[in-house]
């Protein structure tokens, strides 16, 4: 079934999630924007956001897997199991109460998980995070059917970053003695372990960890990184009372990579050099790039500094020394 089915991602009204739960739990995949009789999949005549719907009603088929996120709790993601092809098993009824979710699908809950255990890979957090309706995660498979395999307590804890940094450390450790084959060891879990932003925390931590007190580091990503450009920054205090920063933009991008990251980075400038600050360095983080495939954004007119994936790996190495003295 596995190789045959495909994988989904799927949104409910976070507004009502008791609702969407018990629903669930009776086999039925309630949605949204069924609030009027006209909506009916099977013979709409008023569409007010039902047409959206369509493309779940026609896609799913027995068997396939959905990924609901903040179901059955806020802080959880279901994993759901189409019970039949949702164009087959589809009904339609208001629920008298809500008025509203009229959109039933034939479905039933295999397993939940907290998004932030470790058991659970950087792809699959990644995607949660779109904010589509409805959207393919076939890319996810078979990461998500590891997932099924695992038994229910072993995913329901949290991890911090910091601790899931050690435990790919930890991991690639036991596994190799030899020095070149650990950093790689470790620079391959934290591809698999992070994604997108997520790299933003698990530097800072690990950066924290290397750099000695009193250098601070702290993510500054956000709602104001469009003035700035900045995802992490570095604060040297100096003998005089000056703080001298280093502003880093981090980017999990693979292949050839444009100069808009160039051109956010470049914000920093303005934005920290004030009174008592002084920014001192600009770096850009690309977690997967390679520098061959890039030359163009070396020379670039921003004074920026580049960190490619094989420096990265390098990075990572130090970062790792902070932790575990390294196998010779």
């Amino acid at each position: 079934m596995s190789n045959q089915r495909h994988y989904w991602g799927y949104r409910i009204d976070t507004n009502n999630i008791p609702f969407f739960e018990s629903e669930l739990r009776q086999g039925r995949l309630r949605q949204g924007w069924g609030y009027e009789e006209g909506q009916n999949l099977r013979n709409m005549t008023y569409d007010g956001g039902a047409k959206r719907n369509l493309a779940i009603l026609n896609k799913v088929k027995k068997g396939d897997i959905l990924l609901v996120p903040r179901l059955p709790t806020y802080e959880e993601v279901a994993i759901i199991e189409a019970t039949e092809d949702f164009d087959i098993g589809y009904q339609f009824s208001i629920d008298p109460k809500l008025e509203d979710y009229g959109h039933i699908f034939p479905a039933k809950l295999i397993k939940q998980f907290v998004r932030n255990n470790e058991n659970i890979a950087g792809k699959i957090r990644a995607t949660m995070g779109n904010v589509s309706r409805f959207w393919n995660i076939d890319h996810c498979g078979e990461d998500i059917e590891a997932v099924i395999k695992f038994e229910d307590h072993a995913l329901r804890d949290t991890i911090s970053f910091e601790n899931r940094f050690l435990n790919n450390i930890s991991s690639a450790f036991n596994k190799s003695f030899d020095e070149d084959q650990y950093i790689s060891l470790v620079y391959e879990n934290m591809l698999h372990d992070f994604s997108n932003q997520e790299w933003e925390y698990a530097l800072v931590e690990g950066l924290k960890k290397m750099l000695p007190h009193p250098i601070t580091v702290e993510r500054t990503g956000g709602i104001l990184e469009y003035e700035h450009g900045t995802d992490i920054l570095i604060r040297l205090p100096s003998l005089l009372g000056t703080e001298y920063l280093i502003a880093i933009q981090v980017k999990d991008y693979n292949g050839i990579v444009n100069h808009e990251p160039l051109k956010q980075l470049a914000k920093a400038e303005q934005y920290w050099n004030s009174e008592g600050n002084k920014l001192i360095d600009k770096i850009l983080i690309i977690t997967k790039s390679i520098r061959e495939e890039n030359l163009k954004l070396l020379e670039n007119e921003y004074g920026i500094k580049i960190i490619f994936a094989k420096e990265l790996k390098e990075l990572i190495g130090k970062i790792a020394d902070s932790y575990f003295i390294r196998p010779n």
